[in-house]
């Protein structure tokens, strides 16, 4: 019994990585692909953590979810490993940001996400024994979320690194570059001068690569604090850098990356039928513009991150995770049912 259901595991997990391939070579900017290996991850830990050998001992069905749920509690404890030194890392990188860039809200959110996963940790790892007996289903609910939450982390984390090794096609028409803050003074802040560069060297390459000219689309509107748009400004830092007017077509009232590719499609369809884009946005920020553009219309963009500083890169995409996972808010809801399903039996 042990052996078949380690067979029936192996080959699980063996069809969910090939899945996985599949599904990535088809769209890397899925979510699919997320949920694939989290699932991966999870069937690995069963064969390698006996738990063929645990349930086979079993033979009621409330013994089985005994088991799964005893099982993935264990996982939980394994996983807090590798996440407690990536917290690590957060943390110093972002005490570093907070001595670099100032002590603005945005940059805490690191500390507060690591400090509220070791809570959450702290709670859950009590003994049930200890709890008030009413609240035992509860506990293995809250223990099953957070190996859920855990799997989630890393396989976005994973992921998010993933999509940045893959090589760009040099056969765009349009380079959409999405925006964020300028200064007061209207100048290009580093992180948004560093993802127009990088749209730059893009074309650059293509036209050494192929030859064919790419033309820009800086996408940002005004904010409050801001004395023009953002595409705006990236227009003049594009010009000012060799761009000639008829390459340059900004778009100057989207608030949000949603609304930066939508409003962005709609000035490349004006211009030019089935144009071929790249969207040019950060390193941390390349995951959920692929998702959002897959979203939006532009079914085969290629998304091109620019490098940020070391210690900027851990918070930002932690503020990506969340954003990511609230985009994706049904899959959590379906788990979570499910998690509930598993504590009460």
């Amino acid at each position: 019994m042990t052996a078949l259901i380690d067979i029936i595991l192996i080959s699980v997990s063996l069809a969910v990585l090939a899945g996985l391939f599949i599904s990535f070579r088809s769209d890397p900017y899925a979510y699919r692909n997320i949920i694939l290996l989290s699932l991966f991850i999870l069937t690995v830990a069963m064969i390698t953590g006996h738990f063929a050998l645990n349930l086979s001992s079993s033979g009621e069905m409330d013994d089985i979810f005994h088991s799964m749920a005893l099982f993935l509690w264990d996982f939980s404890r394994v996983l807090f490993i590798p996440i407690s030194f990536i917290c690590l890392f957060i943390c110093i990188s972002n005490i570093v940001l907070l001595k670099r860039e100032g002590f603005r809200r945005s940059n805490f959110i690191g500390l507060i996400i690591c400090g509220a996963y070791l809570v959450a940790v702290n709670i859950t790892w009590r003994p049930l024994n200890e709890m008030p007996l009413v609240l035992n289903d509860l506990m293995i609910f809250l223990r099953l979320m957070l190996c859920y939450g855990e799997c989630t982390f890393l396989s976005i984390f994973l992921i998010g690194h993933a999509v940045l090794k893959i090589e760009p096609l040099y056969d765009r028409d349009y380079a959409i570059i999405l925006g964020c803050s300028i200064s007061k003074k209207g100048k290009v802040r580093p992180l948004l001068k560093g993802r127009v560069n990088r749209a730059i060297h893009f074309a650059w390459e293509q036209e050494i690569a192929t030859g064919k000219a790419v033309k820009y689309v800086p996408s940002g509107g005004q904010g409050k604090d801001e004395p023009m748009s953002e595409g705006s400004a990236m227009e003049m830092y594009l010009l000012s850098h060799g761009a000639e007017d008829y390459e340059v077509f900004p778009e100057k009232k989207s608030v949000n990356t949603r609304e930066n590719l939508v409003f962005s499609k709609k000035v490349i369809d004006d211009l030019t039928e089935n144009a071929k884009v790249a969207v040019v946005t950060s390193d941390f920020h390349v995951l959920r513009s692929g998702m959002l553009s897959r979203k939006t219309g532009l079914e085969d963009a290629e998304v091109i991150g620019s490098r940020t500083k070391w210690y900027f890169w851990p918070n930002a995409f932690f503020r990506e995770i969340i954003a990511i996972a609230v985009m994706n808010i049904k899959v959590h809801v379906a788990v979570a049912l499910l998690c509930g399903v598993i504590a009460i039996l």
